[in-house]
């Protein structure tokens, strides 16, 4: 049934599957703990407001029509390609003029992010705040958001956003370009969503109460 929504989502033998369903984060819907999770890299362990970093693949990823082996994770709750952005107001399609994902895009501070780099994903965990600070270990909005090799789903590309808490409900989320969304979503409190996208990460759509089973986290 899947599959006649959106032929992107084609498995290949890694065994990934899009599922429907509700998936909460791995590592909880509030504070982790252990934290970093084990196997994990702390990126970020002090309340910071407008900031970004770099974080490798291991793998080319496709957006907005480029292939890109990193991303900058935003303290805004957004991801960009090319170059990070600390841009926090008038976030939308234009606004940072990058290729982008929104997950719950406001003017957010981060307390505690961790990564971990695979050979078929990436993923990051976000705990922060609706707000320019907060304390490390209390946060209000969580997400876990799964960047896969797009060899896995038969050369397209697909992000797994699993968000727990979330006191930013009316925060941006959407794939975009530089200058024009291609799908636009709701980033509701302890759901999960599928962005889906084409071999080029030109055409996306996203998926709510979607997960991708039989990964290995």
């Amino acid at each position: 049934m899947f599959a006649a929504m959106n032929s992107f989502l084609t498995p290949a033998s890694v065994g990934y599957v899009i599922t429907a369903g509700t998936r909460a984060p791995v590592y909880g819907s509030g504070a982790a703990s252990p934290t970093p999770p084990t196997g994990y890299t702390a990126q970020i362990t002090t309340s910071q407001d407008d900031n970004y970093f770099s974080i490798g693949f291991g793998f080319t990823f496709f957006m907005g029509g480029t292939g890109y082996t990193s991303c900058f994770p935003s303290s805004n709750c957004y991801v960009t390609f090319g170059s990070g952005s600390a841009v926090f107001s008038g976030l939308g399609p234009t606004n940072p003029a990058l290729n982008k994902f929104f997950f719950m895009g406001a003017d957010n501070s981060w307390q505690r992010v961790s990564t971990i780099v695979a050979a078929t994903y990436i993923r990051i965990r976000f705990e922060g705040t609706a707000s320019t600070s907060g304390t490390p270990g209390s946060p209000n909005i969580v997400y876990e958001a799964t960047f896969f090799n797009p060899s896995s789903f038969s050369n397209n590309s697909v992000v797994e956003l699993l968000i727990g808490t979330n006191s930013r409900p009316t925060g941006v989320m959407s794939a975009a370009s530089a200058s024009a969304n291609y799908a636009t979503g709701t980033p509701t409190a302890n759901q999960s969503f599928v962005f889906s996208g084409n071999s080029t990460g030109t055409a996306w759509t996203i998926f709510t109460g979607y997960y991708v089973a039989n990964t290995p986290y």
